[in-house]
């Protein structure tokens, strides 16, 4: 969904840009459509599948030297942590979201465009992070403990 929408937004930039220097008139809107539309869904899209993909930032530089049950322990310990992390935005998210759905909040600039949805697949897309965070724990942990099964 994400890589759809990052091709949707190159669209819209290059269109943007054409028609700025060649027509000399932007294309109303752009800014806000990037800014609070596109860029948000991006990221907040890409958190799961970036978790499952293992794709995201890791500081190696001490954990890389790490192995056996060590490693395992502080990738178990820091994916712990994350989560709580993870959660506690999933709840001010949601609670965000349910405001912003009943003020029905708008961004005004050069269009009105509705946000409120865009909270509310925000606090989707911290939720299905959440989820697979918990099944990236399980997952550590069972080779957590089939490590020490083994040693």
């Amino acid at each position: 969904m994400a890589g759809v929408i990052v091709l949707v937004l190159t669209i819209q930039i290059a269109a943007d840009v054409l028609s700025r220097n060649v027509f000399n008139q932007p294309i109303p809107g752009t800014l806000e459509l990037t800014a609070n539309l596109f860029m948000p869904l991006i990221v907040f899209l890409s958190l799961a599948y970036a978790e499952y993909a293992g794709e995201h930032i890791r500081a190696t530089i001490i954990v890389g030297s790490l192995t056996g049950r060590t490693a395992l322990a502080t990738e178990l310990i820091g994916r712990i942590v994350t989560l709580l992390v993870v959660l506690a935005l999933t709840y001010y998210a949601v609670i965000g979201a349910i405001y912003a759905t009943e003020l029905r909040l708008e961004v005004l600039g050069a269009i009105t465009l509705p946000v409120w949805p865009v909270r509310i697949l925000a606090a989707v897309g911290l939720m299905l992070f959440a989820i697979q965070l918990t099944a990236s724990i399980v997952i550590v942990g069972a080779q957590s403990t089939q490590r020490k099964v083994h040693d």
